[in-house]
């Protein structure tokens, strides 16, 4: 197949579907209505919904008044002038709406605005604002708020008002009405209950910088817990705990505003007490300069008091079988919360590859065999802490977190090996590799204060963080000892992170700063393949930003300035290296401008994105992985900058997404000869940079509902344009990638769900490696009882045994080839139950998460 020629016409099609945009909105100005015997107020919508300006009138005064008029090609005004012709109405045009009120009365009206947000300061659309008078609270006006939670009321002058306001699944509010108004609703379990029973959610809606997918009510709460369900959202792929968004990297991802820690958190968090989760493409300046993208989850705010909890448990069968516990506790009375959760997970790892290694230096050699990897561990992991809401705008609390390998986690690689050296077998190797980890805890704590000065929000975070890792590794060639080796790793870090909000002007000011403080000693020792190793890194990153969004009309603005200051203290051997120890100083900038108008939306972004190597790439040490392969770091590594542009665009169930990312010093992994005179035959799995490297492409999301059936079509083409010449490789190419996904979910009567999930990638030559084709189907069967608190669910993975991993690669005279299998085709059954309805309000949202990552 010609994918150039598909590839053009695809571009083409975009090329004319923009193109014909603008011509067909030339029309919309131009209004044609057939109207027989309507009521006043729907023949108002029906003008608003064809025009330009929104209209603004009283439901109470019009709605016994009926219309019938033929309007033909009139624009708003002559459309409004004909159908008030004989009515008591009159219109008021300003510049941005229009104002009906009764003619003949001399009484002047005010325009009574505000904005309706959750309380997690993000707008509710379609949330419905009635007008009472004060005095006896009966109705005036109302309207419902638009897709950044504003309204717009008429009023009359001098009048005392009351607003109502309502949404599905939140409490309604009665507070005193003024000419600008704020209002908050919290969501309430009762009514989310209903909202499952009675309302059709859109499963994705668009946001400023990304999507947002409904969860409560839709599918998505039925995919068991938030670790699963994540998989399922758009653009977003990979297993649980292997997530990427398409085009944008490994996401961060954040429950409530809390950065999560670890899996056992998105584990523990059934998927139907999520109420929304946000895929964002184009993150703020709030978050790290190293953040690609987002994943915000939202739970339902459960209220009541007293205890609850839940009670989850896994169990799959492969080779050999994975199973996890997890418990959770809550109790609550008043405004304080107390909680405790515990998660065990018993993990058994299987995999099974062949290897094809290749290296052209003095003389030609060859590698070829496989391995079979086992790894047995088990883990606990735990979390206690208080939360403690002062009053509705202020909360504070604490949590403890600690975690550690429940005995050594143990590891066994079984491999046998034929070498060749020009041509010729020289040597068979049955090798056995036996790695330990022993067990040692890490300890996170976490503070936060959360409430408002004023017109001023404030979100304060504080962060401490103890590890350290302890392992030994033993190789056998042949039975005789090969190698052996110890590294001992110890990590420090301090944080902090404040934000301060409030609302300037028309629009939203952000304010904030992050400072962070990491302490990592790494030792080394080995017995003699390579060099011994003692590294310790100090280094210190203080951060301030600010951030501006601004609504006008149908356009949002948003602007944001990040700086970062780092500094990095490098030794070795408690030997300050001065060339390794580099300062930094960086402006972060991000800008987003959007259009929406009648479903339609579009944005345009910009974001620099910039991330420090992880500590091991750093690393000075030489480790052993085969007798002819050995894997070290790179010291002199300097942070990578990403320039990355996205536009966005899309309507109702629709949406697509088209990128550029121009990288400066990308970090890769590559293969060179280690050292042809002492180490014949062995090749270096090392790390370098890259000067300029630019991926670009598109991916689309499609999720129409019909009946029963809410299917969701991904995909995406990728190009990855690496030039590696500068590190010695030949190998460049610039193939593209294609990628589809479609899943399938079912929901059916009596608390039956069935979702079937399949998705392949293409084979393709990019920069020095192949991809090669790749591909899996999963499904799942559950069933709720006991008004959804326990839930059955069958799972079976990778159906038809095709989830093999590739790597395919060319280094300097060298090229590897190696396919694994692990053990993804699995049986399995999850049971979860759950009590009362409280859930912790904790609101901590984490300082120093990159760090935390890189550790």
């Amino acid at each position: 197949m010609n994918w150039g020629i598909h590839d053009r016409r695809g571009w083409m099609v975009v090329i004319l579907l923009l193109c014909a945009y603008p011509f067909s909105a030339q029309n919309a100005g131009q209004i044609t209505l057939e109207l027989r015997d309507k009521p006043l107020p729907a023949v108002l919508k029906l003008i608003e919904k064809a025009g330009e300006k929104h209209i603004i009138f009283s439901y109470n005064e019009t709605e016994t008044y009926h219309v019938t008029a033929s309007i033909h090609q009139k624009n708003e005004s002559e459309a409004l002038s004909i159908v008030l012709k004989s009515t008591p109405f009159i219109y008021k045009e300003r510049e941005n709406y229009f104002v009906i009120q009764k003619a003949g009365i001399d009484k002047r009206l005010v325009i009574i605005q505000g904005t309706v947000n959750d309380e997690e300061h993000n707008p509710l659309v379609c949330a419905n604002v009635l007008l009472l008078n004060r005095i006896d609270s009966t109705f005036v006006s109302g309207v419902v708020t638009n897709q950044d939670g504003s309204f717009r009321i008429p009023g009359e002058e001098g009048k005392d008002y009351l607003l109502k306001t309502s949404y599905i699944g939140y409490q309604t509010k009665v507070q005193p009405c003024g000419a600008m108004n704020k209002v908050c609703l919290f969501s309430d379990a009762q009514l989310m209950k209903e909202v499952v029973i009675s309302v059709d959610h859109p499963l994705i809606v668009h946001k400023d910088n990304g999507l947002l997918a409904n969860v409560v009510g839709t599918p998505l709460a039925k995919m068991g817990s938030a670790a699963e369900m994540i998989s399922h959202l758009p653009f977003v792929t990979g297993g649980v705990g292997e997530y990427m968004v398409l085009g944008h990297g490994v996401p961060v991802i954040y429950i409530n505003g809390r950065k999560v820690r670890d899996q056992g958190e998105l584990e523990r968090l059934r998927a139907d007490d999520i109420l929304s989760a946000e895929v964002i493409t184009t993150p703020g300046v709030e978050y790290g300069s190293d953040v690609s993208s987002v994943i915000r989850i939202r739970t339902i705010r459960q209220r009541g008091q007293g205890i609850s909890g839940g009670f989850r448990g896994v169990f799959s069968q492969g080779h050999d079988y994975n199973a996890s516990e997890n418990l959770y506790l809550n109790y609550r009375t008043g405004g304080l919360d107390l909680f405790v959760k515990g998660d065990l997970k018993h993990g058994n790892y299987y995999q099974e590859s062949i290897l094809n290694q290749e290296t052209d230096a003095s003389s030609r050699w060859e590698v070829r065999g496989g391995t079979t990897s086992f790894r047995k561990a088990v883990y606990f992991s735990g979390e206690v802490g208080f939360n403690y809401e002062l009053d509705d705008k202020n909360s504070l609390g604490a949590r403890y977190m600690p975690g550690t390998n429940v005995g050594s986690v143990n590891q066994t690689n079984l491999g046998n090996n034929f070498v060749y050296k020009d041509g010729e077998k020289t040597e068979e190797i049955s090798s056995s590799q036996y790695a330990h980890t022993y067990p040692t805890w890490t300890h996170s704590v976490n503070g936060y204060y959360n409430g408002a000065f004023g017109q001023w929000n404030v979100d304060f975070n504080a962060d401490y963080l103890l590890g350290k890792n302890n392992s030994t590794n033993e190789v056998l060639n042949n039975d005789d000892k090969a190698a052996q080796s110890e590294n001992e790793v110890r990590n420090y870090l301090y944080a902090m992170r404040m934000v301060v909000k409030r609302s300037f002007r028309k629009g939203t000011l952000s304010l904030g700063t992050e400072e962070t403080f990491t302490n990592r000693h790494d030792i080394f020792v080995q017995s003699g393949f390579s060099d011994n190793a003692d590294d310790h890194i100090k280094q210190s990153i203080y951060s301030v930003f600010a951030d501006y969004s601004l609504h006008l009309d149908k356009f949002n603005f948003d602007v944001g300035l990040r700086y970062e200051h780092q500094k990095t203290d490098y030794y070795e051997y408690g030997v300050h290296q001065d060339e390794q120890s580099p300062v930094y100083n960086d402006i972060v900038p991000v800008a987003l401008v959007g259009y929406e108008d009648k479903g339609w939306h579009a944005s345009l972004s910009y974001r620099l994105i910039r991330n420090n190597p992880d500590y091991h790439m750093l690393s000075s040490s030489i480790t052993y992985s085969s007798k002819y392969m050995y894997r070290s770091g790179d010291p002199l590594l300097v942070p990578q900058k990403h320039h990355v542009f996205i536009l966005d665009a899309g309507s109702r169930w629709a949406f697509v997404n088209l990128f550029f990312d121009r990288t400066l010093d990308l970090y890769t992994r590559f293969l060179k000869p280690y050292n042809d005179e002492t180490h014949p035959g062995v090749l270096l799995f090392t790390m370098a940079s890259i000067p300029t490297t630019d991926t670009y492409g598109m991916n689309f999301n499609v999720s129409p509902k019909i009946g029963c059936w809410q299917p969701q079509l991904n995909g995406g083409m990728y190009f990855y344009d690496a030039d590696v010449r500068s590190l010695g490789i030949t190998q460049h190419w610039n193939e593209p990638q294609f990628y589809f996904e479609l899943d399938n979910s079912f929901t059916f009567p009596d608390g039956w769900f069935l979702n079937v999930n399949g998705n392949i990638s293409t084979a393709a030559k990019q920069s020095y490696s192949l991809s090669h084709r790749e591909g899996t189907v999963n499904a799942r069967l559950s069933k709720s009882f006991l008004e959804d608190a326990l839930m059955i669910t069958l799972t079976a993975d990778d159906i038809f045994h095709t989830r093999y991993h590739y790597m395919d690669g060319y280094g300097v005279r060298s090229h590897i080839l190696t396919r694994s299998y692990n053990d993804n085709q699995r049986l399995g059954i999850q049971i979860s139950y759950k009590f009362n309805a409280t859930k912790s309000k904790y609101k901590g949202t984490g300082a120093g998460q990159s760090e935390k990552q890189r550790l």
